[in-house]
Formats: structure tokens, sequence, C-alpha cells
């Protein structure tokens, strides 16, 4: 089933570049500035831990936020917005587990071109793991994370976003057995500006 959720996963994430690439008649497209006030969005994700026994991760990261600080507005290209997003996953580890969480994230962007927003975002957040794996010790964790991507304007209000993820999960100290889960997450999906 993992290699099958795999497949699926790298076909949707193919297919969301090929069609994301700007052409000769996309090259000219922007956000349209007056839109950025809100997101919503959905990203598909696939990690993997950085050490310890394998865990593969496939996630979707459904999200909304709002913007506080528009781009191309009060400081120049510069923005800034809160972000909520959710995870669900599939992890393929000793046996087939999952993953639910949320997150609250701080989104700092800058509008490189009219068609092209870059950002940086991180965030703690909560997550139950479902995973039977050395590499885990709880079910309930804290999960720090910090990334970058891009949007890249399909729309003047859509964007296909293309992102990278380091997220740590512990408990924190609240038992005695705490082994760090880190993962790297390399993410790409879609985004809407309202």
């Amino acid at each position: 089933m993992a290699r099958l959720a795999s497949r699926g996963l790298a076909t949707a994430l193919v297919l969301a570049i090929l069609l994301g690439l700007p052409g000769p008649a996309a090259a000219a497209l922007e956000f349209d500035l007056d839109k950025l006030n809100r997101e919503v969005g959905l990203r598909f994700a696939y990690g993997k831990n950085t050490k310890g026994a394998d865990v593969r991760l496939y996630s979707l990261l459904p999200r909304w936020g709002f913007f506080f600080l528009k781009p191309g507005k009060q400081l120049g290209p510069f923005g800034a917005s809160f972000v909520v997003e959710g995870i669900i996953s599939i992890a393929g580890a000793e046996q087939t587990g999952f993953e639910l969480g949320a997150t609250p994230m701080l989104k700092l962007s800058c509008l490189l071109f009219p068609g092209i927003l870059a950002y940086i975002e991180g965030g703690a957040g909560l997550i139950t793991e479902s995973i039977d794996s050395p590499a885990l010790a709880h079910a309930f964790n804290f999960t720090p994370q910090v990334g970058a991507g891009f949007d890249i304007a399909l729309t003047k209000q859509l964007a296909l976003s293309v992102a990278y993820r380091f997220r740590h999960s512990s408990n924190a100290g609240l038992y005695k057995e705490n082994p760090a889960f880190n993962v790297n997450f390399f993410q790409a999906g879609l985004a809407y500006y309202y």
C-alpha cells in the first residue's frame, strides 16, 4: 500500500509541477495584489525521517491564512501572514500508521516578480502519531517546524506552491523517553488568494 501511495503522490507532484511551469502565455501572469488578503490551499507532501528506523510520510496539508501585512503595499515587496495548517498523513514504517495534527505558523513573504511570491514560514503545533516504529516513543508530540517555498501564479488568484519543510517532533520532555523524530518534507500543491 505504501508503494501505491508513493507512486500516486509522485504522479500528483509531477503533474502539479508540469501544469504549473510558466509557458509563453503564462509568463505575463501576475498576482492581483488587491486579492492578497487571505489564502486557502492544499499541499501534498512526502517526508522521510532523518535518522533511526525508516519512516516515510505521505501527507495532505490543508491550510488557511490571512495577511496582516500585504506584499506590494506597506513594506514594498514584503508581507506577513498568519497561517493554520492541518496534517493528515499515512506513514509507512514497521506497519502502516497515521498522523493527525495542526500547526499555527507565521509566513514572511516577498514578491520577487509580479507572478512569484517567495516565502519562509514556521511555527509549532500538536500532533498525534500512530506509527509502529522505534523512531517514535509516544503518540502525542509537539512539532516545531520551518520551511521555505514559492507560490507561482497560475492565474491572478491561483498559485502553484512548491516548498521544503523541516519538522521536529518530540514530547518536549513530558515523558522520560523523548527521542527526536525529524522529517524532511517536500511539498507541492495549490494556493488560492481571495
